[in-house]
């Protein structure tokens, strides 16, 4: 509350305590002025009958005295002044001649003789103490007789006295006056008390009413009928026609601030079950984001980085990790081509799609399995698709990408054509064994009977043997032909690695050891058994093994090393690792199709293609890494159960 309505509810001075004081005064200036009006009426009636009965006695003084102003007894007057001094409070009374001489004069208080200055009786009017001059003192009278002989003047008689008769008779006229007026002021006051009382009894009552109003309590608000038809009645009239404005105004608020009220309520409500859709959805959004295996990125305006979600985290694995703040050219190498991509899509308001190839030095791929990049020549392919992001006023806020590693979809793609292709060279194998099969054999047969029947001087024999050994070759040929198109029937037992290592490395002593190769051989992690085709796997280590002696070839380091590990997923790794002259980026890609070699002398590109496809039948996988000048690695994982389904 503010301090003019404190001052306005705690009033100091009452209303009706100013109209009693107010009446109060009046009154009293009336009475005093009455007061003083008749006070002075009679102290001036009073004050002319003593400057009279002075004059009188003045005059009598001089009458005494006629007969003394020719005698020559110096205290002849002496007896008049004592006289005269018991009569009056004299203070002066002078005798002189008709020239004015001095010839008597007596001061109380001052001895008779004593030289005194002359004293003009008549030249010095009395003085008018005033109505206020006459309380607590006397006042002091001159009078003046001349002194007559006959019909001449003779003489003057000169008198100053005092008289405290006024004084006291004032006094008793204001003794009477005050009570007077102390009786007519209480009964001023009693009735200035009802009249007062009557004028401001209403007004006393609006005050209330008006405190009522003004502390907001209208239902405590009682406005009496009015008793008067003055101004008091207009004005309790008016406020009750007020108050009564008032009420029904409130009433009418109330009913607006209850309908607001509701209203406000079922907007509330609303606006929660909007929220709570909307926090839904978001939620819901936000469930989906986080669980695409497609990346999600979303950017502002200036390229920066809001959020992404996991798939993005995952397909951007090796690179930069994609937090909030960072820049989106930061987040490959030569990024730049990516940021300028999601300007022209802020630009134009169309989406765009970019790809890059970038490498990775960790070698990471988004499954972790870091051999697969290889193949590729530890490049990775990533995939952007950006769109635009607009807010309401169909302005661009920002973009959004939609990332997604590539690269096993490459290596997928290799695998598809290179598995084409063993599909188709499968079918020529086929059809090949099945037609040229009767006529190796037969020409096998003829070769053979001819052998037996020529002499050994016969100079046919040479020609013979010549073309029953190339025949022969041809039906070993043939048999590769049908061993990659169709492996025949798979025998899977428990097999041991480490000897079926052994086995190959046995077979390969004799090369290894004319080319001088150091061979370090780790088997001590690979489980004891191995579900497998002991057979076929030993052709496939025999394969790796020749091509890493051939690899290393006339290089200086000679070095082999085979190693076997049990991975966490319970599959075995065999990793064939060499120094030799590697393989170029550029053949990675092809060295598992059918016919393809770099050993155009003496490969015919068949070797690694069968061992491929062995590893495949034994639900494995065969994967190279490869540095050009420092060598190669070949990594083969077998499941340790062997595959669910035996192939026959």
């Amino acid at each position: 509350m503010t301090p003019s309505l404190n001052w306005f509810r705690r009033p100091t001075f009452s209303l009706r305590r100013k109209l009693i004081i107010l009446l109060s005064a009046i009154t009293c200036l009336i009475l005093l002025g009455q007061t003083t009006f008749w006070l002075s009426s009679e102290v001036t009636d009073l004050d002319q009958r003593i400057a009279s009965h002075g004059t009188i006695l003045a005059q009598g003084i001089a009458n005494s005295c006629a007969a003394l102003l020719d005698g020559t007894e110096p205290r002849r007057f002496d007896s008049l002044l004592e006289r005269v001094g018991r009569t009056v409070d004299l203070v002066e009374l002078t005798v002189t001649d008709r020239y004015g001489t001095v010839l008597a004069q007596r001061r109380p208080g001052i001895a008779q003789g004593t030289p005194q200055p002359r004293f003009d009786v008549f030249g010095v009017p009395r003085a008018n103490p005033g109505i206020f001059g006459l309380f607590g003192k006397k006042i002091l009278y001159t009078v003046s007789a001349p002194v007559v002989r006959g019909t001449a003047v003779v003489g003057f008689v000169g008198m100053r006295f005092r008289s405290s008769e006024i004084a006291d008779k004032s006094t008793r006229l204001i003794s009477v006056a005050l009570g007077m007026a102390l009786f007519w002021l209480l009964v001023g006051a009693a009735l200035g008390t009802v009249y007062v009382r009557r004028i401001t009894k209403p007004l006393a009552v609006l005050t209330e009413a008006a405190q009522a109003v003004t502390a907001g309590r209208l239902a405590d608000v009682v406005i009496p009928e009015p008793t008067t038809d003055d101004e008091v009645g207009v004005l309790e009239a008016s406020f009750a026609h007020l108050v009564k404005a008032l009420r029904a105004e409130r009433e009418e608020n109330a009913q607006l601030m209850e309908s607001q009220r509701q209203l406000n309520a079922k907007l509330r409500q609303r606006v929660d079950e909007v929220t709570a859709d909307l926090r839904e959805t978001a939620t819901y959004l936000q469930a989906v984001i986080r669980a695409m295996e497609e990346g999600v990125i979303t950017c502002d305006q200036h390229g920066e980085i809001v959020e992404a979600n996991l798939g993005a985290v995952r397909h951007l694995t090796g690179f930069t990790k994609p937090v909030p703040g960072l820049r989106l050219d930061a987040l490959v190498p030569d990024g730049g081509a990516l940021l300028s991509t999601v300007e022209d899509v802020l630009r134009s308001g169309k989406g765009r799609a970019i790809e890059l190839v970038r490498p990775c030095p960790e070698g990471v791929g988004i499954d972790h399995h870091p051999i697969d990049t290889s193949v590729l020549a530890g490049k990775r392919t990533l995939f952007f698709r950006a769109y635009p992001l607009q807010g309401a006023n169909k302005q661009p806020i920002g973009a959004v990408l939609m990332v997604t590693d590539e690269t096993h979809t490459r290596l997928t793609e290799i695998r598809l054509r290179r598995h084409d292709r063993l599909i188709s060279l499968g079918t020529i194998a086929a059809g090949l064994a099945h037609e040229l099969g009767n006529y190796m054999h037969a020409i096998h047969g003829f070769a053979s009977l001819l052998l037996r029947d020529t002499q050994g001087d016969d100079p046919r024999r040479s020609d013979l043997v010549a073309i029953r050994d190339e025949n022969q070759r041809a039906i070993a040929l043939l048999e590769r032909f049908l061993q990659f198109a169709r492996p025949g029937h798979m025998r899977f037992g428990p097999e041991s690695l480490e000897g079926l290592v052994g086995e190959a490395v046995s077979m390969c002593a004799f090369r290894l050891r004319t080319d001088e190769i150091q061979l370090d051989l780790d088997m001590v992690q690979v489980p004891t058994q191995v579900r497998c085709d002991g057979r076929l796997l030993v052709q496939v280590f025999i394969n790796l093994i020749l091509n890493a002696a051939d690899a290393m070839h006339g290089r200086p380091k000679r070095e082999m090393h085979i190693q076997g590990r049990l991975a966490d997923d319970g599959r075995v790794a065999l990793r064939f690792a060499d120094t030799g002259t590697g393989i170029a980026p550029e053949h990675l890609e092809r060295i598992f199709d059918p016919f393809f070699t770099t050993k155009m002398a003496t490969g015919n590109g068949l070797g690694l293609s069968i061992a491929h496809k062995i590893v495949e039948v034994h639900a494995g996988s065969l994967t190279v890494e490869s540095v050009p000048g420092s060598g190669t690695t070949f990594v083969i994982e077998l499941p340790v159960d062997g595959p669910k389904e035996e192939a026959a």
